[in-house]
């Protein structure tokens, strides 16, 4: 069976599709995305993932001119076509190609594609005794690119790094801004689990809080504002675990007494080491309580 692609509200078959050349998603990497979960034909906090991908749009002059609304009857005849319930899908806009009119100035023509795959699952070893981590040591991320923050399709960095860290064993490498602190996987958030509470790195949204901003070493982020992320720590409050968000060093990693990273992919996956650092547990007891709070969110819907 083919695979069907939406592009620009149109269903066509993948091998079909077409992108100008002259699209500056390709020549220059100036475009954003998201990756979602269906489960059951239904995607995941679909709202979250538009609403991010959204703001990135406006932040990065990368025009959407598509509602949410048809964005989302996109992906539902796109599940359909290709029947498919559990997938893995992509939302990606690009800035597309232009014109120059002397009179009204430039005409921007976006393109606007989603994709949709049958869900290929992580080892269940991975959520059962936990994955190992790298940490980026030759790279740092810069907090002060307009793109920090947002999912662009300038990605090969954090690829390459992922692409070492697979070559030794491990399933993420970690990432920390110029001025060493913990920001974020390569493709994933970081959450640490310490006497109780979690600790994970603020966003930038999050810095906007002035009491916040008081206490963090840094004034910008490099922190997506990860869809599981949130769920995480919504789940966290109703269960009454508190997460802090705090400025973390690689000491307060070496010293966690649990580590565990996020994705809508993988959703929340254990870390067991951390190079050769080995951590208490894993996955220990409030990694295992989210990770079954995430899952019960999950079948409900």
């Amino acid at each position: 069976m083919m695979n069907t692609v939406w592009i620009n509200e149109r269903l066509i078959e993948a091998d079909e599709a077409t992108i100008p050349l002259g699209d500056a998603g390709l020549l220059y990497a100036a475009g954003v995305f998201t990756t979602m979960r269906s489960f059951g034909g239904s995607v995941y906090r679909l709202n979250d993932h538009l609403q991010r991908v959204r703001a990135s749009s406006q932040a990065l002059f990368i025009p959407l001119q598509y509602s949410d609304e048809v964005l989302a009857a996109g992906i539902d005849d796109l599940l359909r076509r290709n029947e498919l319930a559990d997938a893995r899908l992509r939302l990606t806009i690009t800035r597309g190609t232009s014109t120059q009119d002397p009179l009204h100035g430039q005409h921007l023509f976006p393109n606007v594609f989603i994709s949709a795959t049958a869900t290929t699952p992580y080892p269940a070893e991975f959520y059962q005794k936990g994955v190992t981590v790298t940490l980026v040591d030759e790279q740092k991320l810069n907090p002060y690119d307009i793109q920090a923050g947002h999912k662009t399709l300038n990605y090969f960095s954090r690829l390459a790094a992922l692409r070492n860290a697979n070559k030794i064993g491990a399933a993420e490498a970690l990432w920390f801004n110029v001025h060493n602190y913990l920001q974020s996987g390569s493709i994933t958030n970081v959450f640490v689990v310490k006497d109780g509470r979690l600790h994970t790195p603020p966003t930038q949204a999050e810095l906007a809080d002035p009491k916040l901003a008081a206490i963090i070493p840094y004034p910008r982020s490099n922190v997506l504002p990860g869809i599981t992320r949130k769920a995480v720590i919504e789940l966290a409050a109703n269960a009454g675990i508190s997460t802090v968000l705090s400025a973390l060093t690689v000491q307060h990693l070496l010293a966690a007494d649990e580590v565990f990273i996020t994705n809508s992919n993988m959703l929340l996956m254990p870390v067991a080491r951390i190079e050769r650092k080995e951590l208490p547990q894993a996955p220990g007891p409030i990694t295992q309580k989210l990770a079954e709070m995430l899952d019960d969110e999950i079948n409900s819907r």
